[in-house]
């Protein structure tokens, strides 16, 4: 006689070529078991409840089995080799449990199987989405690689050309600090002969800027550039213009990520900070394996090495220093305020790595509660500190 298996949330069941009941091994009636269950079953590994339905039903004589799985068909010929083992999908006990299952369950007196199903979906939908999550911070990673040298070659080449157009005109390496003005006055002005109050003002400059730069402009010392030196150096700036808005792209798409695979943590300290931590700890999971203390130093680790070396006084933050209420507060708070941070970073991370429950809004609230009192309640530095 022919025995049709398939699996279901409440366990392994067999059929026979009639859709009767012949056998069945029930899961244990807990989710998570259950859920354990069904992706060992999803990977084509045989359950032990597999095991004791095949030992059952060949005491019972039975010399066939269909089942859904080539893999699991093949390793349970593998170990019960009294038996044939053959693959048919659908099986008439898949066609059963997908169609009847309300009315197998109240057969083998199984109540609120539809809470069951639920329950366990849900469980598997949160597995999954962990699973993805975990792929999906190897994203994060090169993508904060690929920001980092962005960011290496367009400082690198802004100097480049700061020193290059410093040969013209000198003056206005000091007057302009921000790159990005500086190559858009370039673009914009060309040689300095250019560099009227008017045109400097249309770019968007103040009175005050644009009067200081005008003035250097008319006095000075720099050597004469003509088109073909102002043409080469226009192309680089705009080549570096384009490179900045790429990195603009790859920080947007950097903090989308981070929405997906790491809310609370992206909640909490920010998307470009959370993903940085996630880049130098190895992952989010690895993330979330670290102790508060370590979070707290990461990237700082050339620092507490040599002061480890050296017995000077350890570094009290590492790359969570761009954190603005860090950065922003007075010496003697930044290490309370970095360890209350680094306290609900390690929450954040467990939460996304394990459960994908969202929880950053109260983490977020309640730190900034923290952190309004660390302002509050030290807001000098103790005596002899």
């Amino acid at each position: 006689m022919v025995a049709h298996i398939s699996e279901c949330v409440l366990g392994v069941f067999a059929f026979d070529e009639n859709k009767k009941l012949l056998a069945y091994k029930l899961f244990p009636l807990d989710v998570a078991a259950i859920a354990g269950r069904l992706i060992s079953i999803q990977m084509e590994m045989p359950t032990q409840e597999h095991r004791e339905l095949i030992a059952e039903l060949i005491r019972k004589r039975h010399k066939k089995f269909l089942l859904e799985s080539d893999g699991l068909a093949s390793k349970l010929q593998d170990e019960f080799k009294q038996g044939k083992f053959e693959t048919l999908m659908p099986n008439k006990a898949g066609e059963v449990l997908r169609s009847s299952l309300n009315e197998v369950a109240a057969q083998i007196g199984v109540e609120e199987v539809d809470k069951l199903v639920h329950d366990v979906n849900l469980l598997l939908t949160r597995e999954k989405l962990r699973k993805e999550a975990a792929q999906r911070d190897k994203l994060i990673i090169q993508a904060i690689n690929m920001l980092d040298e962005l960011d290496k070659s367009i400082n690198t080449i802004n100097g480049r050309i700061r020193e290059w157009y410093s040969l013209h005109f000198p003056e206005l390496n000091k007057l302009v600090i921000s790159h990005e003005t500086y190559l858009k006055l370039i673009l914009s002005l060309g040689t300095r002969k250019n560099f009227t109050f008017e045109s400097i003002k249309s770019i968007g400059l103040s009175d005050k800027e644009a009067s200081e730069i005008s003035h250097a402009a008319e006095n000075s010392l720099g050597a004469p550039f003509d088109e073909l030196d102002i043409k080469a150096i226009r192309n680089c700036a705009q080549e570096v213009l384009d490179l900045t808005e790429v990195r603009e792209k790859v920080a947007e798409y950097i903090d989308g990520l981070m929405a997906q695979v790491a809310p609370n943590l992206r909640a909490v300290i920010g998307g470009s900070i959370g993903a940085r931590l996630i880049s130098l700890a190895g992952g989010l999971e690895d993330l979330s394996k670290l102790p508060a203390s370590t979070i707290q130093v990461l990237g700082a680790e050339k620092a507490l090495f040599r002061a480890l070396r050296t017995k000077a006084k350890p570094p009290k933050h590492g790359v969570i220093y761009q954190y603005p209420d860090i950065r922003g507060s007075p010496k003697w708070q930044r290490g309370k305020i970095a360890r209350a941070i680094a306290g609900k970073i390690a929450i954040a991370a467990r939460v996304d790595a394990m459960s994908g429950e969202y929880v950053g809004d109260k983490l977020a609230a309640d730190l900034k509660a923290r952190i309004a009192e660390i302002q509050t309640r030290y807001q000098k530095p103790k005596k002899g500190g």
